[in-house]
């Protein structure tokens, strides 16, 4: 309805009732139009705009019941109608009512109060619009994204239960395809959200366009507004295919898809390519439930992301068990840190001649409340795959900064730390600045912190990793290779590098004092190591013959379950505690408290 002059239709066979409705509805503001019968009502009203209808029932030719049910099929809900005749039976009431009339006014008419009526009746009507549009806003807030217009996750869930339903009592099959955007997060974070808010928009129509237009496939009972299709959050989409049991139907459809999908876009004055990875899964094949179905969707999902992004994948039961724990740390990894779900543990590093502390080596570690302590082993590699290394990586280096800081600010002596980084931390370009920022805004002094990389990064990628190495050799940080003998890596390789300490892997400490031929590597390992000037770390030392075979060696430092398990930060500090009360003490006696 407009907010100027309403506009009223009045249609009726009598002309003396048409004048006089004309003349009392004028006089109280209202623009009137009028017919004769009810071909001319539904003329004017298909080429004009009314805000009211009123049409006399008994008319010759084209009824006013018969008009009022062609208005209501037309203009919906949102037209008052009012029905006027001399005809007060109940039939005739009951009739109006059904044809879709909102009132009705019995002859003969109070011209006086006419315009009264009709105006109350306006107000009334703008009032049920008002919250009917009320109801609507408020369904569409909590039933539907507001980025893209496609249900949201709770209104998903409504339309799977419903699917879940119709399978249960009519034994109708359907697919339910998950959709992953392959290289979203690279999109978002390089050329920023808005223009990542316009490829969900673009990436959504796609989807429902493509949809649309396999509707002989598509027999399904989901609105033609979303086509069966879902926005769950972020760039992960859900669709249903109703009445499809063939997988080899939802294989065909989820192609069309991936090749609709991935077509360039220009956004921004940029040409951005993007590729869907999905995963289907059939019920009731592949379950009866949602929760089942959801899970074996994205399992597929992740394994099609995983053998060749930018493809579909049906679910297999062999995809399960350890494949759905891997998946379950991808996604909870996400936002471990958010949830301080991890934490850093620090085990001493100790000189072998003094038997004083002289680093900390930081542990990261992630406690799930479901998932209990999950190895390091375990979330390490898919965070270096899925690129949360970086994010995971730079909290655990100011972490460890800070809580040095933290401690020398206490009185405690002054120990390097010793934080893991991955290759792929090593090799981006911004990695040094990085490493210099967090330095400078913890306030530790650089000598004190020791980044430690695998043998593996410099066989993999000499020049890069020289680079950074030099580079952040200059801000003052020292370099550790950890896992040395293990990366088919060379002394003559190593003389290379600008490090500062070498680490043997635990492996060969584990079986020196047992084998001689271990024991002469570790020896070798020592000495090469000491004519290049590079101090050499033991790790792994559980027993009091590998110890003592090391100091034999001259090896420089150690660390291992023998001297001291890894601590949080409250045992970490009491030790640094009781390691300067014990300065005084002969390296003899220090040495026999700590194997004790």
């Amino acid at each position: 309805m407009n907010g100027g002059m309403k506009r009223i239709l009045v249609a009726d066979d009598d002309r003396s009732a048409l004048v006089l409705m004309k003349a009392a509805l004028r006089a109280a503001g209202f623009a009137v139009s009028v017919a004769e019968n009810g071909e001319q009502a539904l003329a004017l009203f298909r080429s004009e705009a009314f805000d009211l209808v009123m049409l006399d029932i008994d008319m010759p030719g084209c009824t006013g019941l018969q008009v009022c049910e062609d208005l209501r099929r037309e203009a919906g809900d949102l037209l008052p109608i009012v029905m006027v005749t001399g005809m007060d039976d109940v039939e005739s009431v009951d009739a109006a009512y059904r044809a879709g009339a909102t009132d009705f006014i019995a002859k003969p008419i109070s011209w006086a109060l006419i315009a009264h009526r009709v105006r109350y009746m306006l107000r009334g009507y703008q009032i049920n619009l008002d919250l009917q549009s009320a109801r609507e806003n408020n369904r569409r807030l909590a039933y539907f994204d507001s980025l893209t217009g496609a249900p949201n996750r709770a209104y998903f869930q409504t339309i799977l239960e419903g699917a879940i339903s119709r399978h249960h009592s009519e034994k109708q099959a359907f697919a339910l395809l998950c959709i992953d955007l392959d290289n979203f997060k690279r999109i978002n974070d390089t050329l920023g959200h808005g223009v990542g808010d316009e490829l969900l928009r673009v990436v959504t129509e796609r989807l429902r366009s493509e949809l649309r237009s396999c509707n002989r496939q598509l027999r399904h009972s989901a609105s033609e507004d979303h086509c069966g299709l879902s926005r769950l959050g972020g760039d992960e989409f859900m669709i249903l295919l109703q009445d499809m049991a063939d997988p080899d139907d939802a294989c065909a459809v989820a192609d069309r898809l991936i090749t609709a999908v991935s077509q360039p876009m220009r956004l921004a004055q940029h040409d951005v390519l993007v590729t869907p990875s999905i995963g289907i899964a059939m019920c009731p094949t592949d379950g009866e439930d949602a929760q089942t179905l959801l899970r074996n969707s994205d399992l597929a999902m992740y394994f099609a992301k995983r053998r060749a992004p930018g493809t579909a994948a049906l679910f297999q039961p062999d995809m399960s068990a350890g494949a759905l724990k891997r998946l379950t740390i991808e996604g909870e990894l996400r936002s471990a840190i958010e949830r301080k779900q991890l934490s850093v543990e620090y085990q001493p590093q100790y000189s072998l001649g003094s038997a004083r502390i002289v680093g900390l080596e930081a542990l990261l570690r992630w406690k799930h409340p479901a998932l209990g302590a999950v190895p390091p082993a375990e979330f390490i590699p898919i965070a270096e795959q899925t690129g949360l290394i970086f994010t995971v990586g730079e909290w655990v280096l100011r972490t460890a900064c800070a809580q040095l800081v933290a401690w020398q600010t206490e009185g405690l002596q002054p120990v390097r730390v010793a934080v893991n980084i991955s290759g792929l931390q090593l090799v981006q370009a911004d990695f040094p600045a990085t490493v210099a920022r967090i330095l400078r805004e913890t306030k530790l002094p650089p000598r004190l912190l020791e980044l430690e990389i695998t043998e593996t990064v410099i066989v993999q990628d000499d020049a890069r990793a020289i680079r950074a190495i030099e580079e952040l050799q200059a801000i003052g940080v020292e370099i550790a290779i950890d896992d040395f003998g293990t990366g088919q890596s060379s002394f003559a390789r190593l003389s290379r590098f600008p490090i500062n300490r070498l680490k043997i892997d635990r492996a060969f400490v584990h079986r020196a004092h047992m084998s001689s031929a271990d024991s002469a590597i570790a020896s070798a390992m020592i000495s090469m190591a000491k004519t290049l000037n590079i101090e050499v770390v033991a790790e792994g030392i559980e027993e009091m013959e590998q110890l003592i075979l090391l100091q034999e060696h001259c090896c420089d430092l150690g660390q291992g379950y023998l001297l001291s398990r890894p601590l949080d930060p409250s045992a970490a500090r009491q030790l640094l505690q009781r390691a300067a009360r014990e300065e005084d003490s002969s390296a003899t006696q220090r040495l026999r408290r700590l194997i004790a």
